[in-house]
């Protein structure tokens, strides 16, 4: 009988108090451990690919060094030399990372899977933390202008964008991703209200079309950057966000054209 109590006891969902303790004591125990020191950060949404190394023995992490892979190379080839190339720049060893950081989407189908793989292979072999960072947050992480409420934006093909927005004053570092629509092109700028900003590549070809009272970013942060996913790595880290390196996938937010091509023919025979 004692046993059976002692079983029941165990099973017993704990109550409400119980578990806030618990969750306080967790991010105690997050703060108490030494932060990473040197971290490395992997962009990959797109075409090309960006890393970074920084150095977060500071409140305000410094930027040690960051590359770009060449644009006439296929990422699978470059990314792991420009690691290689950077940490050599850096003076670093392999070993000597203690965060690694990288965007899970959305994005390039291949170009995410690429910087994914590489980030958990990295990650485990040299016994790093891992944080997965979403893609639109970086490039909203790299916003510091003024603005009423920021859309980050992603080509994601068919005329459509991945979009994402953040409003003035609010954390961009979140344990949450943030809301991630589909929105075809024409119906997003329909969305655009005045005191409005937009970042993200798309503005490339739809600058001119945003409203008058509508802002377009900086050129110079369209793009998602390895610094800026390392900066929201280690504030998404802080906030407990590691990952084990076997449980991280990339997000795509939505299924391949293969893969829709193959549901309708599935389903126009069935």
């Amino acid at each position: 009988m004692e046993g059976s109590r002692i079983v029941k006891a165990a099973l017993a969902p704990l109550p409400t108090s119980r578990l806030q303790l618990m969750s306080k004591y967790r991010q105690w125990l997050i703060e108490q451990e030494s932060l990473p020191l040197r971290v490395i950060a992997i962009e990959s949404s797109g075409r090309t690919a960006s890393l970074a190394l920084l150095d977060a023995a500071t409140e305000t992490a410094r930027l040690v060094v960051e590359r770009q892979t060449p644009a006439d190379e296929r990422t699978a080839q470059s990314l792991a030399p420009t690691a290689a190339a950077a940490l050599a720049e850096a003076g670093w060893r392999p070993r000597d990372v203690e965060l690694v950081c990288v965007t899970t989407g959305p994005g390039s189908f291949t170009g995410l899977r690429i910087g994914v793989v590489m980030a958990k292979t990295l990650a485990y072999a040299v016994g790093a933390h891992l944080v997965g960072v979403h893609t639109l947050a970086a490039l909203a992480a790299a916003v510091e202008a003024p603005y009423r409420r920021l859309w980050t934006i992603l080509d994601a093909q068919r005329q459509e964008l991945f979009t994402s927005s953040f409003t003035a004053g609010e954390p961009v570092a979140l344990p949450e991703p943030p809301a991630t629509s589909i929105r075809a092109t024409s119906q997003f700028i329909e969305r655009l209200q005045p005191g409005d900003a937009v970042a993200g590549p798309p503005l490339a070809a739809l600058r001119r079309q945003l409203p008058a009272a509508v802002a377009a970013v900086d050129e110079s942060l369209w793009r998602p950057r390895a610094s800026a996913v390392g900066s929201l790595g280690i504030a998404l880290y802080k906030l407990g966000c590691a990952v084990d390196p076997i449980d991280l996938v990339p997000r795509y937010y939505r299924r391949s054209a293969a893969e829709e091509k193959f549901e309708r023919a599935r389903g126009e025979t069935a």
